[in-house]
C-alpha cells in the first residue's frame, strides 16, 4: 500500500473520521430509541458530538495519588486498538484496507485492549471507585470472552477460513450465516452488551453504585478519549458482528431496491446496534455473579452447541 493511501485509510476512512462519525451516531441514535421506548423525549442524535468537544474543552486533571504514566497511556491504548479493528473490518467491499489471513484472531486480540486499558486506567487512578469498576470489569471479561471467542470460531470452522474478507465472500455465494448459525449470532449478540458495558451488563461503570467505576477520576481530554473509543467500539464490535454473520459490506434488497456496499454495511451494523438498545431498555443491571453465571451457563452452551454441530 503506497503512503497515501495508508495515512487515508487510517485518518479518514475506514479509519478516524469514519469511525468516530458513525459511532458516535449510533451512539445517539441508541440514546434516542431507548429513550421513545421508555416515553422519554430525550437528547438529539447530535449530542454525543456535543458532548466529546465540550470534553476536549475542559481541563485535564490527573489525581495526585495516580500512577501518571498509566493513566495517561490507558486512553490512548484504548482509542489505537479500536482504531487497528476499524482498518481490518471489510466495511466498503470484501477487502478491508489491512486483511490477513487471520482476521477473526486480531480482531478478538484488538477488542480486549480498550477493556484492558480501562482497568489499567481505575487501578492507576487509585481511586476506590476506579479500583472496584476495574475489578468487576476482569470478571466480567472473563465471563462473556469465551463464548464471543467460540461464536467467532464457529464461522471459521464453518467456512474453512480465518479471513473476514474470505467469510465475507462465502456469504455473498451462501447466503447469511445467522441463517445457518443461528445460535452462534444469538450468542455473539448477548456477549455485544457485555463487552460494550452496557445494561444490563454496565457492572463496571454502575452510576448508582460506584459513580463511572473506572473512568471516575477522568476528565477533560483523557476523559474525551475513552469515550470516543468507546463509541468507536460500538461501530467496530457491531460491524464485526455484522462481517460473522450478517454479509458484511454484500449487497442486499429492500423494496427491490439493491442496497451496496459501506451503506449496506451501516444499516447492517446499526441493526445489530438497536438490538442491543432493545436489550439494555428491557433488562435491569444484574450482579456480577449473575452475568457470570449468564455469559458461562446458556450462551457459552448456546455457542459450544452450534460449533459441535458444525464441527460434525
Amino acid at each position: 500500500m503506497d503512503p497515501i493511501n495508508f495515512i487515508f485509510s487510517i485518518l479518514i476512512f475506514p479509519g478516524l473520521i469514519f469511525a468516530a462519525g458513525v459511532g458516535l451516531l449510533f451512539e445517539g441514535i441508541d440514546r434516542k430509541i431507548a429513550a421513545h421506548m421508555q416515553s422519554r423525549i430525550g437528547p438529539p442524535i447530535w449530542q454525543p458530538y456535543l458532548d466529546i468537544g465540550k470534553l476536549l474543552g475542559k481541563e485535564d486533571i490527573t489525581p495526585a495519588r495516580a500512577q501518571r504514566w498509566m493513566f495517561t497511556l490507558a486512553p490512548l491504548l484504548a482509542f489505537g486498538a479500536i482504531l487497528a479493528v476499524m482498518t481490518v473490518l471489510p466495511i466498503n467491499s470484501s477487502v478491508p484496507a489491512f486483511g490477513s489471513t487471520a482476521d477473526i484472531i486480531v480482531v478478538i486480540y484488538l477488542l480486549n485492549i480498550p477493556a484492558i486499558s480501562l482497568m489499567l486506567g481505575g487501578y492507576s487512578s487509585s481511586g476506590a471507585f476506579g479500583i472496584i469498576g476495574s475489578a468487576r470489569y476482569v470478571v466480567q471479561l472473563f465471563g462473556y470472552e469465551f463464548p464471543f471467542i467460540v461464536a467467532a470460531l464457529t464461522t471459521g470452522v464453518f467456512t474453512g477460513t480465518l479471513s473476514l474478507a474470505a467469510i465475507v465472500n462465502f456469504q455473498s455465494q451462501n447466503g447469511w450465516l445467522v441463517f445457518q448459525l443461528p445460535l452462534a449470532f444469538i450468542a455473539a449478540l448477548l456477549v455485544a452488551p457485555g463487552k460494550l458495558l452496557k445494561t444490563p451488563f454496565d457492572i463496571p461503570e454502575a452510576e448508582t453504585e460506584i459513580v463511572q467505576g473506572p473512568l471516575t477520576e477522568y476528565s477533560g481530554p483523557k476523559l474525551a478519549l475513552f469515550k470516543l473509543a468507546y463509541n468507536m467500539e460500538i461501530l467496530a464490535v457491531a460491524g464485526f458482528i455484522t462481517a460473522l454473520f450478517l454479509g458484511g459490506p454484500t449487497a442486499f434488497a429492500i423494496g427491490g431496491a439493491q442496497i451496496p456496499g459501506v451503506v449496506g454495511f451501516f444499516i447492517k451494523a446499526l441493526a445489530v446496534v438497536l438490538l442491543m438498545t432493545l436489550i439494555r431498555c428491557v433488562t435491569a443491571r444484574m450482579r456480577i455473579d449473575q452475568a457470570l453465571k449468564f455469559y458461562w451457563i446458556p450462551v457459552a452452551v448456546l455457542a459450544i452447541i452450534n460449533l459441535i454441530v458444525v464441527m460434525i
